[in-house]
C-alpha cells in the first residue's frame, strides 16, 4: 500500500505571513496582519502603483509591485517537498532558503508540475551543478523549459539560492499562473525560506481574477494552471500541454470540501469522479483516509500515520489485510462517490501539530491509487 509514500508538496503560502502595520503616533507597538492562503495573502489591494495585497516590499520595476512570501520557519522546514504559486503578471521571481555551513543540499524544481529527480546527486553530479548553475538566470529557464527538471545545490556557505532573475530583459511577465515545485533530494533542513515576487500590477489582477481556488479554509490556486490574461505566450502554451498531459493520465478526479465549522472537529466531504468505463470494470471499490504527521523535529523521529476507520476509530498499524482499517470496504462503484470522514480533532487542533489528511483508493483489479494529500490545500 503505497498511500504513506505519495509526494507531498506544502504549499509555503498556508504558511501564516504576517505583516508589520504602522505603530500609532508616538507609540513603538507593532500590530501585524497575518494571513493565511494565497487568496488572502494576494489579493490585489493595497496602494495603487506599488504595493499589492498585504506586502509593501517596495518597487523592483517603475509600475510594478512586490509579493513577499511567507518566511517558513523553524520546524516546518522538515518538509522536503515543498511549492510556490508564481501568478500571471511575474516579472521577477528571487527565491532563496539558508541552510547550515559546510553541509552539502541538493534540490530538484520543476515549473508546472512536481519533479521526476528523487534519487540523490553522485559526487561528481553535484560538483558539476554546484560549478555551472546560472541562479540570476533560473527564473526563465524554469518558466521557458516547464517539462524539465532543474537541479540546484547548497555551495556550502549558508544561503541557499534557488531561483533569481527576470522572464526577460524587456521586463515581460508571465501570462497566467502556475506551481513551482521543489524537492528536496539531499542535505539537512532548511532553517528559512524567503523571497520575493515582482509583478505587472494590471497583469496580476486580471490573472488573479481568473483563480480556480482549492474549496479549504484557506484558498490556494489549485494545482493546475490558472486560465491566461491576454495573449498567450508559447511559454505558457507549453505550460499548458504538460499539465494538461499530466492530468489526462488520472482516470479519476477528487474535490475535497471543509464541511466543519470552526471550532468544531474537522469534517470533510470528498467527492471521488470517475468514468463510467472505470465504474464498470470495478464494480467494488475501497477507499483509505489517513492522518500524517510528520517528523518535523518533534519527539519521534520519522512521520507518524493513523488511518480512519469506517467505524470511527482510528488504527496506528496496517494489517496483512488492509481492509480491516479503509474507511469505507467494498462499497458499490458509482461514477460519483462521497465520503465524510469526522477526524475528532478541530482544524485549529490539527494544524497544531501540521496534520494532513491523505486519502487514496482501491479498485477490484486490487490496484491501489494514492491521491495524496487532501488537506489542507
Amino acid at each position: 500500500m503505497s498511500l504513506a509514500h505519495a509526494a507531498n508538496f506544502v504549499s509555503l503560502h498556508q504558511s501564516p505571513l504576517r505583516i508589520a502595520l504602522p505603530p500609532a503616533a508616538g507609540s513603538y507597538d507593532y500590530t501585524f496582519n497575518t494571513k493565511i492562503g494565497f487568496k488572502q495573502q494576494y489579493a490585489p489591494e493595497g496602494v495603487t502603483g506599488c504595493a499589492i495585497g498585504y506586502s509593501t516590499g517596495g518597487c523592483a520595476f517603475p509600475g510594478g509591485g512586490s509579493l513577499a512570501l511567507p518566511e517558513f520557519t523553524g520546524y516546518q522546514l522538515q518538509y522536503k517537498e515543498f511549492k510556490i504559486y508564481i501568478p500571471a503578471g511575474s516579472r521577477s521571481f528571487m527565491f532563496s532558503g539558508y541552510a547550515p555551513q559546510a553541509t552539502e543540499s541538493a534540490f530538484a524544481l520543476r515549473y508546472g508540475s512536481a519533479p521526476v529527480r528523487e534519487a540523490a546527486l553522485g559526487t561528481a553530479e553535484y560538483q558539476a551543478v554546484k560549478s555551472t548553475e546560472q541562479i540570476d538566470s533560473t527564473f526563465s529557464r524554469l518558466v521557458n523549459e516547464p517539462a524539465a527538471d532543474h537541479l540546484v545545490v547548497h555551495d556550502g556557505g549558508g544561503t541557499v539560492r534557488f531561483v533569481g532573475g527576470q522572464l526577460d530583459a524587456s521586463k515581460g511577465s508571465t501570462s497566467q499562473g502556475n506551481w513551482l515545485y521543489v524537492r528536496q533530494l539531499s542535505g539537512t533542513p532548511l532553517y528559512d525560506i524567503q523571497g520575493a515576487i515582482d509583478v505587472d500590477l494590471a497583469k496580476y489582477a486580471a490573472g488573479y481574477a481568473a483563480i480556480v481556488w482549492t474549496t479549504s479554509t484557506y484558498p490556494d490556486p489549485v494545482d493546475a494552471p490558472s486560465p491566461a490574461t491576454g495573449t498567450v505566450s508559447t511559454t505558457d502554451q507549453q505550460t499548458t500541454a504538460a499539465t494538461t498531459t499530466t492530468a489526462s493520465a488520472s482516470v479519476a478526479t477528487l474535490a475535497t470540501a471543509v464541511l466543519s465549522t470552526d471550532g468544531q472537529p474537522l469534517q470533510l466531504g470528498i467527492t471521488l469522479a470517475q468514468t463510467a468505463a472505470d465504474v464498470a470494470a470495478n464494480p467494488k471499490i475501497s477507499a483509505w483516509v489517513a492522518a500524517r504527521i510528520p517528523a518535523n523535529g518533534q519527539s519521534f523521529l520519522s512521520d507518524l500515520w493513523f488511518f480512519r476507520k469506517g467505524d470511527g476509530t482510528w488504527a496506528s498499524q496496517v494489517p496483512a489485510d488492509a481492509e480491516a482499517v479503509a474507511f469505507a470496504s467494498q462499497v458499490a462503484n458509482t461514477a460519483t462517490l462521497r465520503f465524510t470522514p469526522s477526524l475528532d480533532f478541530t482544524e485549529a487542533e490539527m494544524r497544531a501539530v501540521n496534520a494532513e489528511v491523505h486519502f487514496g483508493y482501491k479498485t477490484s483489479t486490487g490496484a491501489f491509487v494514492s491521491k495524496g494529500k487532501i488537506w489542507p490545500q
